[in-house]
């Protein structure tokens, strides 16, 4: 009788670490990677100068990618063999388990694709924006379900996404929006200013694309297997993703050795990847803590889903990401405007407002199922 009340309390105490490991895990991770993407590293930074002064930017996405995915892969491995060792009714076991399932491939290959449209579009925009455009692709999932699907939405979830689309729009504006009802402003600046951040917002629609895409393919893999695990998704994903962009460093090493003057590729990213660390040895630490953080990152967020529900994993995700733009302000010094702050803002109250919606939604279903 007495250890009954111990339950609950134990319960509260392992959903407050996984919110502390998540968000310590994605807060470091998002700072490494603007860190990675949008630094040069020289002389004035702590342990990263080079023996001739000169300063370089890490540039090599694909090389990046395939660590985390195999630090990822690594990390969930114990748990798919404990999972597979726990469950008796598990078929095959041994090799089977860890083997790379082929309905998983095609979402593997699109994550592969979507990245490097992310890290690109840091050219044209800040990481701030691109958090909050990335936090907005429900807005294109929901358009064209309407449009193909003739999918209806309640009034609730059209305001949702009314006010993150307004929120995007707020924070796109370089200056108060109500000069926009003013005379133009034709300078040059303007004008370029504005062309980055199209050319940004583009790269980011088509990261969006391809993440619709595999999210897509997850859940027909989940309907076609609906025994698979958390865990094992994070697995089967990750071990894909090795094996296509391992073949794709590999095979670009091989041109580059014996076949780059014909084709123009004189080094392959590999090549690039370790003569840079070798120049600027303070991305070693960066890489290896971008690696082992966003790794962690998901066991936490798998654990979060199996042990509290997707709704919590939600609540908890979306205020990282508020907390993480607020991180990249403060750190890498991001001018946002208060018309921007409210942008941001409106995007996480109608990202908040379709979750609890959908969580309604179904705890509904489910009721009316059981009667």
């Amino acid at each position: 009788m007495q250890s009954q009340p111990k339950a609950p309390k134990g319960r509260v105490f392992r959903l407050l670490f996984s919110i502390l490991g998540l968000y310590s895990s994605f807060l470091l991770w998002g700072y490494l990677q603007e860190r990675l993407s949008s630094t040069d590293y020289n002389t004035t930074l702590e342990n990263g100068a080079s023996s001739d002064g000169s300063s370089g930017r890490w540039k090599n996405v694909v090389v990046l990618n395939f660590f985390m995915a195999l630090s990822s892969t690594l990390i969930s491995l114990p748990f798919v063999i404990y999972e597979s060792l726990s469950d008796k009714a598990s078929a095959g076991g041994g090799l089977s388990v860890v083997a790379p399932k082929r309905g998983l491939a095609p979402a593997s290959m699109s994550n592969c694709l979507a990245s490097p449209f992310g890290y690109l579009s840091l050219n044209y925009i800040n990481y701030p924006m691109l958090l909050l455009a990335k936090s907005s692709k429900l807005v294109p999932v929901m358009l064209l379900s309407y449009i193909i699907n003739g999918k209806r939405y309640s009034a609730s979830q059209i305001f949702s996404v009314a006010l993150i689309s307004l929120g995007v729009a707020l924070f796109s504006c370089k200056k108060n929006p109500s000069v926009l009802f003013a005379a133009t402003d034709s300078s040059t600046s303007s004008n370029e200013d504005s062309l980055k951040t199209f050319i940004g917002l583009g790269l980011v629609l088509i990261n969006l694309l391809l993440d619709g895409f595999t999210n897509a393919r997850q859940d027909k893999f989940k309907l076609e297997q609906p025994k698979t695990s958390s865990f094992t998704m994070m697995y089967q994903m990750n071990i894909w993703q090795c094996v296509f962009m391992g073949s794709y460093l590999l095979i670009e090493l091989g041109i580059a050795s014996y076949g780059g003057d014909i084709v123009g590729i004189h080094a392959s990213q590999l090549e690039e990847a370790l003569a840079f660390a070798v120049k600027f040895p303070a991305v070693v630490k960066d890489v290896f803590l971008f690696c082992i953080t966003g790794a962690s990152g998901q066991v936490f967020i798998f654990y979060i889903i199996t042990e509290f529900g997707s709704l919590v994993c939600v609540l908890v995700t979306v205020t990282r990401k508020f907390f993480s733009i607020l991180l990249s302000v403060i750190i890498f010094g991001h001018t946002v405007q208060w018309w921007q702050w409210i942008g941001v803002t409106s995007v996480f109250a109608g990202l908040l407002m379709n979750s609890i919606d959908k969580y309604l939604a179904k705890q509904a279903a489910a009721k009316e199922k059981k009667e």
